[in-house]
């Protein structure tokens, strides 16, 4: 075939398609394909092969272009480029293959840990570090050991299942009811030994609080709260390693006794020895000074309940006053025997448990508004802190004498005299705070009558961890401590302006 027909029988095929464009319903007739077939010979239209024009316009890629070189008598042969995209698919994706990322910066690889990281007065010579290192390797490494990536984000392959994994079924279910499997962990906390490390000072951005009296972390945000007698408060970011300071509060010529942050995480109320108290609006950066009411003279010893609504605050000679936290309006004051030592909420904020200072403790109903049930500590001859566990099952009361009872909370109401589940004796002094983790597996005790005196004691098997702190550690005399919300970090208020943060590895998060 020469070049001329072939330009023409492609001149041919371009006016049948556009013919087909313009009649999409109607087929073309028989003297319509007669006059546009090509001039062949009678041997080659013999051996000529009709193909639909449907498969011609509608057809795969290369039966397409097989059939276009065909009726302007060409053989198509595919190129490489084509085998090439055909053989890669980068729609879809083999099993197993490592996804690629949507993109990358080059620069990112380029920096370098010297780069970034400089010599402070706070961190001293950088020696331990490599500064050849890529700063992004560095970054990676440094979250991992601090937040470990939990076992539910792990991709798994197919087919790979753990014990205790949940079937699909089972997986439906609960994503679609909200239940909660309760079967016991694979990895429980361990009884004798605890693996922790102390990182930087929670408060080493100022050390501006003077004697620390109060610490406390924020309930939903990775802050935390330092107050002491230098009338300074100040919120620091938690990550144990820079510790920055975000934000200052002074009041004048008020020494913070006793702080603590509203479960709503949006006020905070700062007391002392005076007849006032403040209330700080932390969104909006602002104090509101409030008298208080009725026979309180002082907030030194206060506890805000779990819902928000109210403050029990300790008054003189054995009084408890109940205060509505949004109004400072007194609701009730209640009476019991010996000077008010400690108070804590019970988790529905409902009853107040208080510590005296005789061995009694008393328990009192916001429902009655009276004194529902008083039992004696046993062994104990004066009281000095009281606390119960977030789940509602152990009660921890502590005494002077340096010894820590920890009672079942139901049977305390069935006796004036129950004994206890277990009593530590690891203490010689005298108890100044007693702290459960959010999950109730631990009890922090410490005295601050004598330096590094802390324990730690693990639940449910009531053993004391034997490695908690380090003897080479210095914590300081302890006055009272703080978990994180999720247990990650615990921090200890001594009496210098230090306030040492632990990382307790074994939770994750925050």
């Amino acid at each position: 075939m020469s070049s001329d027909e072939s330009s023409d029988g492609l001149e041919d095929l371009k006016d049948l398609m556009a013919l087909y464009g313009k009649q999409e319903q109607r087929k073309p007739t028989e003297n319509e394909m007669h006059h546009l077939m090509p001039k062949a010979s009678q041997a080659e239209q013999l051996n000529y092969v009709e193909v639909p024009m449907e498969k011609v316009l509608f057809g795969d890629r290369q039966r397409f272009l097989t059939n276009l070189a065909k009726s302007v008598g060409q053989k198509w042969q595919q190129s490489d480029d084509d085998e090439e995209k055909e053989e890669s698919n980068p729609g879809q994706q083999k099993p197993g293959d490592k996804r690629k990322a949507a993109w990358s910066d080059s620069d990112d690889e380029d920096i370098q840990v010297g780069d970034v990281k400089r010599a402070t007065k706070h961190t001293g010579p950088l020696n331990h570090l490599r500064k050849d290192k890529s700063y992004k390797e560095y970054l990676t490494a440094r979250f991992q050991r601090t937040l470990n990536q939990p076992k539910w984000a792990e991709k798994k392959a197919k087919g790979d299942k753990e014990d205790g994994d949940l079937s699909s079924d089972e997986e439906d279910l609960l994503r679609t009811v909200g239940f909660i499997d309760r079967r016991a962990r694979s990895s429980d906390l361990p009884q004798k030994t605890l693996n922790f490390k102390r990182v930087k000072d929670l408060n080493r951005a100022t050390y501006s609080e003077g004697l620390v009296t109060s610490v406390q972390f924020h309930p939903t945000s990775t802050a935390a709260l330092v107050a002491g007698k230098n009338s300074i408060a100040t919120i620091y970011t938690v990550d144990g390693q820079k510790n920055e300071k975000l934000h200052s509060m002074r009041f004048k010529k008020f020494p913070l006794i006793c702080t603590r942050i509203a479960p709503c995480g949006t006020k905070a109320f700062m007391g002392s020895i005076r007849r006032f108290y403040y209330a700080y609006d932390l969104l909006e950066a602002k104090e509101v000074k409030l008298r208080l009411p009725g026979e309180l003279t002082t907030m030194h010893r206060f506890e805000v309940s779990p819902c928000g609504k109210f403050i029990a605050a300790a008054g003189q000679f054995g009084a408890i006053h109940l205060l509505a936290a949004s109004t400072n309006e007194l609701l009730h004051s209640f009476k019991q025997e010996g000077q008010a030592m400690d108070l804590c909420w019970s988790g529905d904020s409902k009853r107040i448990l208080v510590c005296s200072s005789g061995s009694d403790v008393t328990v009192l109903s916001l429902r009655q508004n009276l004194i529902e049930h008083t039992f004696m500590d046993d062994g104990c001859i004066s009281g000095a802190c009281i606390q119960l566990a977030p789940n509602q099952r152990l009660l921890a009361t502590g005494s002077k004498e340096g010894v820590v009872n920890v009672y079942d909370y139901k049977n305390v109401f069935a006796s004036s005299v129950p004994q206890p589940e277990k009593r530590f004796m690891n203490l010689r002094t005298a108890i100044s705070d007693l702290q459960f983790n959010h999950s109730s597996e631990m009890l922090a005790m410490s005295s601050s009558e004598a330096p590094n005196t802390v324990k730690l004691a693990h639940f449910p098997s009531a053993t004391v961890f034997s490695n908690f702190p380090d003897r080479d550690e210095n914590v300081g005399y302890v006055g009272s401590m703080a978990f994180s919300p999720h247990s990650s970090f615990l921090a200890f208020a001594t009496k210098g302006k230090r306030v040492p943060l632990f990382r307790l590895k074994y939770f994750k998060g925050y």
